[in-house]
């Protein structure tokens, strides 16, 4: 299951930050990139086991709010 999917310029090393958290957080993850001819990276996607979706959600729900705290 696809936890995370960017387009961006900055979409490898989203992609990247995210499966360091989620690997920190004992969930195992992988990256999939698709339509790499594009520029200037293709979609770049995080995805997780379907057992491990909801889980990785949660994660990832919490680290953005806590971004977003620290921004105020």
């Amino acid at each position: 299951m696809t936890v995370f999917s960017s387009r961006s310029h900055l979409a490898n090393v989203e992609a990247e930050v995210i499966q360091s958290l989620l690997e920190s957080a004992g969930i195992g993850c992988w990256l999939a990139r698709e339509n790499v001819i594009q520029q200037p990276v293709g979609n770049v996607l995080v995805k997780v086991l379907e057992s491990n979706a909801e889980d990785a959600k949660a994660l990832l729900r919490d680290a953005v709010a806590e971004s977003e705290a620290e921004e105020r």
